[in-house]
């Protein structure tokens, strides 16, 4: 692919960059707030690029999230009430305080698709006490607003016979045996103590035993093509966070990338972000015919970049198809497996 350099495109790249070093964001993680600066907090974080508080301020969202909304959640009453008055497990339990900002969602993707993507920040209206999986002092999973916001979405998408990877605290499980369209859910965890520990402790606080099963084996040796074109839907989320989410992902994906309806990723909106700069890092050498340094751990995603666009014969003159080639979830899950352009 080529890029025609004229003053729309540059101006476009120009508009990226500035975006991509904006992180004013960042600094509000872990802010109090107060009902009484509420109305203040907001207008700063319009300020710092989130996009939510643009528009009308009478229709702005509100900060706070209901604690008591959360206690009430199907998963909290059927299964964390019951294990935070236990104390002999993996799952303990922590405080979350309230009036304090921090990452309630996926990465919120730029509308304008200019890499000004941003953090949906919010507050509890006061402390919460939630339920933690961990391993070796790592936070693996925990029932917390994020975790609703991240994975309910994906437990009422899910139909039919459905295959998920990650058994964590079994909150997707959980949700997705709550959706009449799921006929029966096969989860795959790699680890044998997760697995006891759930069939010892929370096993008899699910429903519907006769929908699941669990296999104790690696997510890597069943995403295959063979064994996933038996399921409906398909769900996975075996990392931690952001970080190493993307090369799992991309580790995947090269193994085999089922049909975007019918997969889903947990915060995928998360983990891709490192991606789409370096499809913009890879613009900029196209128009400037200099190569961009790229941090060694994303040299091999890098050549990957490369390998899709040079595939492209093309001559891009405007704008919107560069911001497409950036957003469009299609594309870069054909990136991260290594696969040319269509």
């Amino acid at each position: 692919m080529k890029i025609e350099d004229h003053e729309a495109v540059v101006s476009f790249l120009k508009r990226c960059r500035r975006n991509l070093n904006q992180n004013a964001l960042n600094r509000f993680l872990d802010a109090q707030v107060t009902p009484g600066k509420e109305a203040y907090v907001k207008k700063q974080l319009k300020k710092a690029g989130a996009q939510e508080f643009d528009g009308d301020a009478g229709q702005w969202p509100s900060l706070f999230l209901s604690s008591q909304k959360w206690k009430e959640s199907p998963y909290h009453q059927a299964v964390t009430e019951q294990l935070l008055s236990e104390h002999n497990s993996r799952y303990q339990s922590q405080w979350f305080a309230g009036g304090r900002l921090f990452n309630a969602d996926a990465v919120q993707p730029d509308r304008n698709r200019e890499l000004g993507d941003w953090m949906k920040l919010r507050a509890m209206d006061e402390d919460i006490e939630t339920l933690i999986l961990s391993e070796n002092q790592t936070e693996w999973m925990l029932d917390a607003p994020s975790e609703m916001a991240t994975n309910d979405p994906y437990a009422e998408k899910a139909h039919g016979n459905i295959i998920t990877f990650g058994l964590g605290i079994g909150y997707f499980l959980f949700m997705a045996l709550r959706n009449p369209d799921v006929s029966h859910i096969t989860v795959i965890e790699r680890d044998p103590e997760t697995i006891g520990q759930f069939r010892n402790v929370l096993l008899p606080l699910f429903p519907d035993h006769d929908r699941f099963d669990i296999r104790c084996e690696d997510a890597f040796s069943v995403w295959n093509r063979e064994d996933l074109k038996s399921f409906d839907y398909i769900y996975a989320d075996i990392w931690q966070s952001s970080e190493d989410g993307l090369f799992a992902m991309r580790k995947l994906l090269k193994q085999d990338n089922p049909p975007l309806e019918n997969a889903d990723f947990w915060i995928e909106d998360s983990c891709i972000v490192p991606l789409r700069t370096l499809i913009f890092l890879h613009y900029e050498e196209l128009v400037s015919g200099k190569t961009a340094s790229i941090h060694p751990d994303y040299e091999p995603l890098m050549k990957d970049v490369r390998l899709y666009f040079e595939s492209i014969p093309d001559t891009v003159r405007d704008p919107e198809s560069l911001k497409t080639m950036l957003y469009d979830r299609r594309i870069l899950r054909s990136i991260l497996g290594g696969k040319p352009c269509a």
